[in-house]
């Protein structure tokens, strides 16, 4: 029988000795472990709910377009490697927008064609180059293959009917088709997806990112587009920005060529907006432009899928703002109707051809580019170059350094806000 002293010498086991040491770490790491959880599942499923919201908004247009065209292969949706065109259409259309300050719906019961922009993306990802084609730009439709089974009549017309033709006044997925074969036509381009979106869609984009700085460079009192502002440096919320996008009367010499330059300096002024974001402290605004900009935006389903989206857009997150370039396709007034415009030759075909085969833009267009700067290419052509040589060796005189150092050697800024950054 063990005495009264020995049962005190007993030793103490060692792991009893710092209980809340142990306790605490294993605390610390389940609170650890649970926030990353959380972190990763929230992550998961935003990610899922974007790429579920993106695809149900894709439009099919399988079948559609080019009445003459063989192709029956659907559109790849793998980019990598390789020069990207996408058709941007901005459309007019007055139906469940909302309200009527996009226009009376009674005004217009079709479906119309505002804006249109090609968008090229180089094989590199150094450059990306828009052009806007005047909706005023006569030109050769083609026969479209319509949702509803009719063909439409090939003709030659304004560039913007060709929507309306495709669509029979209120499909879009026709109208979309009828565009991007008439801008396949006219230019030469295999274009390799689309983004529709119309005006209520532009205001909730622009109220997502809680608005876009902008040097507005005169008065403006515009009725038409119910635009009243001053001239100066001011946030616009979306549904002045739209406004101003639309304004044509009451700008320059009131053609649509005044308000693609408008349009051109917005849409640069919306990318330094969104690349000024920080992904910390800007996440909420982040997340709510790109929910608005999934709900507003209507893709071709090659780019419906959010993996390759993301790769794509991630591919040119450091591309340079001096490389991106706004144009107008090169046209002149019409000599037998001034109200309408025509191809620009040789510039036209100069500068469409440097898009087809992936090079920085030729000699004397003029241009915005990315930081909202002006300026004009000043690549020269080979003194020794044959006329059908000109455009391609003037689109790679420029230094190998720098894809499109021509085009940001000759750019002069315009004023800017100075809370734009």
């Amino acid at each position: 029988m063990s005495t009264p002293q020995s049962r005190i010498a007993r030793p103490i086991a060692h792991s009893a000795t710092l209980p809340f040491k142990s306790g605490a770490a294993r605390v610390i790491s389940l609170v650890a472990f649970s926030c990353v959880l959380l972190l990763v599942s929230t992550a998961f499923f935003i990610y899922r709910d974007f790429g579920s919201q993106l695809a149900s908004n894709s439009i099919n247009t399988q079948g559609l377009g080019n009445a003459n065209s063989t192709e029956t292969a659907a559109p790849s949706d793998s980019f990598e490697g390789r020069p990207v065109n996408i058709l941007i259409s901005g459309i007019d259309s007055r139906q469940n927008q909302g309200d009527d300050a996009n226009g009376d719906a009674a005004e217009l019961s079709s479906i119309h064609s505002d804006t249109t922009m090609l968008m090229h993306i180089s094989a590199d990802r150094t450059r990306v180059q828009v052009v806007s084609i005047p909706r005023d730009l006569i030109t050769d439709i083609p026969a479209c293959k319509r949702s509803d089974g009719t063909v439409s009549s090939a003709y030659t017309g304004m560039f913007n009917s060709a929507f309306s033709t495709g669509s029979n006044d209120t499909d879009i997925a026709g109208g979309i088709a009828c565009t991007e074969a008439t801008t396949e036509q006219l230019t030469g381009v295999n274009i390799d997806g689309f983004v529709v979106v119309d005006f209520h869609g532009f205001r909730g984009l622009i109220d997502a990112l809680g608005g876009v700085w902008f040097d507005i460079p005169e008065d403006i009192d515009d009725s038409r587009s119910d635009l009243h502002v001053q001239a100066g440096c001011q946030k616009l919320d979306g549904k002045t920005a739209l406004a101003y996008a639309r304004t044509r009367y009451a700008v320059g010499d009131g053609s649509d060529l005044g308000r693609i330059s408008n349009q051109q300096k917005l849409v640069a002024a919306i990318m330094r907006e969104l690349l000024a974001k920080n992904f910390v402290s800007d996440l909420p605004s982040l997340l709510s432009f790109t929910k608005q900009g999934l709900s507003a935006l209507q893709p071709s389903q090659n780019l419906s899928n959010i993996n390759t989206d993301v790769g794509l857009l991630l591919s040119l997150s450091s591309i340079d703002r001096a490389n991106i370039q706004f144009i107008t396709s090169p046209n002149q007034y019409s000599p037998v109707d001034p109200n309408r415009v025509i191809n620009l030759e040789p510039q036209f075909s100069q500068a469409w051809e440097a898009i087809r085969k992936d090079q920085p833009f030729p000699a004397a267009i003029e241009f915005t580019n990315g930081s909202g700067q002006e300026g004009q290419t000043n690549a020269s052509p080979s003194a020794s170059a044959s006329p059908s040589e000109s455009s391609s060796a003037s689109a790679s005189a420029t230094p190998s350094t720098s894809p499109s150092a021509s085009a940001s050697a000759s750019a002069s800024p315009t004023a800017a806000c100075p809370a734009e950054r």
